[in-house]
Parts: structure tokens; C-alpha cells; sequence
């Protein structure tokens, strides 16, 4: 195994992320009279059928998680050349389906829903550092990463728990049971400022709340629709955006909604309406815009909803050329990055120009730079 970052490094990294979320949204807020527009940059291909999508915004090294016939790999894109520089087979018979990113430690995270574990991989070296056994009988689904405690929350489907592992030792610290409240744990997210955890109802329509420091659940909401496939926190504002999909033939099928929940109060206060069977969520804390993965459209195509987190109001669709599955957004270069499944249906696959992908948005348009 290879061993890990120091204590000291580790708070160092910490310190510099804090010190520039703090900067960036002070000199942001004196543009926050631009207007802004999303446009599309640039589509990477990633051959294999990309589930997740994650960002390490200290190295701009993009992550995503891929599978195809039993082998799962992460594919790993430099964001400065937006192109795929290396590629993490995970191994045979493994399904590479969500990942996260620790910046303090530059470990990489992806759950195998295949064998019940969680894949480690040490950013520095492109390499499997080790397989954390998650879940016991049930599917790892969701991965989260508080950096500032080093902790990994894996939500289990079921029987419905949250897995809490130690990043330092990798080793599971506890596992909670979540049953009694949602029939399938599905999204989780954290909220680095509150030590909060977020796990959404993969069947229904809980979103469950837990306290980071005792591993309990404090709250449980009632929030959307039908049920959850993704959730983000906006440590900031102290808002979560949970999106609710709509059962096959219920009313109002296919379109759905993202669910706004305060984070002070564990009430739902907004319902957004966004396009159909909205997947992952996506936030950009520093420019308080929410990135919704709109899984289902036309053929092969979607889109992405974006929506001002100060109106909760959906101020553009993006078009995807493929599925969008989910998103990601680096704060300091301004560039949102969606995994796109893609089923050709053609005869002639391999030179079908709608790949299995990554969409990069820009947040600006282009004569705008990057301010």
C-alpha cells in the first residue's frame, strides 16, 4: 500500500483550499453583475460508459468513473489540455460506478457496485492503492468525501446504511443503519463547513441528514417527488439541492424537479422544475450556480439545467449530445464537466460521433474570460 500524505501536508492542503474559497468568492462577488451564459467547450471521449464524474481543482486533474463488460477503470482527463492522459483499470468483474475526490490527500475514491467495495487510488502516482470491502451483501452506490476530516461516507443500498470509512487508515469506522428511514440510500453529499452528511431516497421521497462527529441521524425530510438520484451542498449558502425523478407513467412523467433544502432548519423551502429525469447535481459554491444532469431526452440526447442558487430559478439548458449521468464543477477554472452515457443504435458504432463522453461547460462565455 502506498503510504499516506502527512498529518502536516495534509492540513496544509486544507488551509490552502479554505484560503482560496474564501478569496474566490470575495473577488467573485465584484463580477456578480456580469452576465453569464454556459457554452459548451469541448466533448472528451472516454470510450467506456462513464457513470460518475469527479474534480481535483488543486492538480485540475478530472476523474470518471467507467465501465464495460465487467471491467471497470477510471479514466483521468488533464483540464488544461482536456484530454484523457491516463486510464485506472479497477479489475475484472468490477463495475466502476460513482467517485469523489480528496484534494488535501489527492486520493480518489469509486465504488465497485459489483463486489461490495470501495476502490482507492492515490492521485499522485495513477495507481490502486488499495479496496476498502463496503456494504456487506448490499451495492455501494454514492461516494462523498469530507477533506477537512478525512472522512468517506459510502451510501449501501441495501439494506439501506451509510458507511463511514477513515481516509487515513482505510478502514470502515462504522456502519449506520438508515432502513428505518429510506428504502435505498442512494445520493450522499457533505457539507464541509457543518460536518453535515446528506443521503437521498433512491425509492422514495426521504432526504436523511447525519451529524459527522457522532455518526446519528439528526433529521429526516420530506422533500420532492418520487425519488432521489443525486444531491450537493453549497457549503456558502448552506443550501442542499437534492434532484427528484418521477416514477415511469405517474403524472408529470418524464420531467422532474430539484428540491431545495435549508441546512439551518432541515426544511425544504423551493421546488425547482427542471428537464426529464434529472440525475446528478452538480454546485459551483463560488458562483452559487447548481448543475442538474438531465438523464432522459430525445433519442440519445439530454440536457443540463443550470439554476441561480440566489432565485432558485433555471436560467439555462444546456443540450447534451448523449445521457447526461452526472456533473462536476471546478471552482477555479469556471468549467462544469458531464459524464454522458451513450447506447449507439446504429450499424456503423465505432464511427458514430456521439461517444460515450465528457461534456465541458463553460460557465462564461468565451470573450468573457475566466474572472
Amino acid at each position: 500500500m502506498l503510504s499516506t500524505i502527512s498529518t502536516r501536508q495534509a492540513r496544509l492542503a486544507r488551509s490552502t483550499i479554505l484560503s482560496l474559497s474564501i478569496l474566490a468568492v470575495a473577488v467573485l462577488a465584484v463580477f456578480a453583475s456580469i452576465a453569464h451564459a454556459e457554452s459548451v467547450v469541448t466533448v472528451i471521449p472516454v470510450n467506456n460508459k462513464p457513470l460518475g464524474v469527479a474534480v481535483n481543482p488543486l492538480t485540475n486533474r478530472i476523474y470518471v468513473a467507467a465501465s464495460l463488460n465487467f471491467e471497470g477503470n477510471v479514466a483521468v482527463i488533464d483540464g488544461a489540455t482536456n484530454t484523457v492522459i491516463d486510464r485506472i483499470p479497477t479489475g475484472t468483474g468490477t463495475s466502476a460506478f460513482k467517485i469523489a475526490v480528496n484534494p488535501a490527500t489527492n486520493m480518489v475514491y469509486v465504488t465497485n457496485t459489483l463486489g461490495s467495495s470501495v476502490v482507492v487510488m492515490d492521485g499522485r502516482s495513477d495507481t490502486v492503492a488499495t479496496s476498502i470491502a463496503v456494504c456487506g451483501a448490499g451495492s455501494p452506490n454514492n461516494v462523498a468525501v469530507n477533506w477537512w476530516t478525512n472522512r468517506v461516507y459510502v451510501a449501501c443500498s441495501g439494506p439501506a446504511a451509510l458507511a463511514i470509512i477513515d481516509g487515513q487508515t482505510n478502514a470502515v469506522v462504522t456502519t449506520v443503519p438508515l432502513s428505518a428511514y429510506v428504502g435505498s440510500a442512494r445520493p450522499v453529499a457533505v457539507n464541509i463547513g457543518t460536518n453535515r452528511i446528506y443521503v437521498g431516497d433512491g425509492s422514495g421521497r426521504i432526504v436523511v441528514v447525519l451529524d459527522g462527529k457522532t455518526s446519528g441521524v439528526i433529521a429526516s425530510i420530506v422533500a420532492g417527488s418520487d425519488f432521489h438520484l443525486g444531491i450537493d451542498v453549497n457549503p456558502f449558502t448552506n443550501m442542499v439541492y437534492v434532484s427528484n425523478d418521477v416514477a415511469y407513467g405517474a403524472p408529470g412523467w418524464p420531467y422532474g424537479s430539484v428540491s431545495v433544502i435549508n441546512g439551518s432548519s432541515n426544511v425544504a423551502v423551493a421546488t425547482i422544475p427542471v428537464g426529464p429525469s434529472p440525475y446528478g447535481v452538480g454546485v459551483d459554491s463560488t458562483t452559487n450556480r447548481v448543475y442538474v444532469a438531465n438523464s432522459a431526452g430525445t433519442s440519445n440526447s439530454s440536457s443540463i439545467s443550470v439554476i441561480d442558487g440566489k432565485t432558485n430559478i433555471v436560467t439555462a439548458t444546456v443540450p447534451a449530445p448523449a445521457w447526461a449521468i452526472d456533473v462536476t464543477a471546478n471552482p477555479w477554472t469556471r468549467l462544469v464537466y458531464v459524464a454522458e452515457y451513450y447506447t449507439c443504435k446504429s450499424s456503423s458504432c465505432s464511427a458514430d460521433p456521439n461517444q460515450n463522453s465528457v461534456l465541458v461547460i463553460s460557465e462564461t462565455p468565451p470573450d468573457q474570460g475566466s474572472n
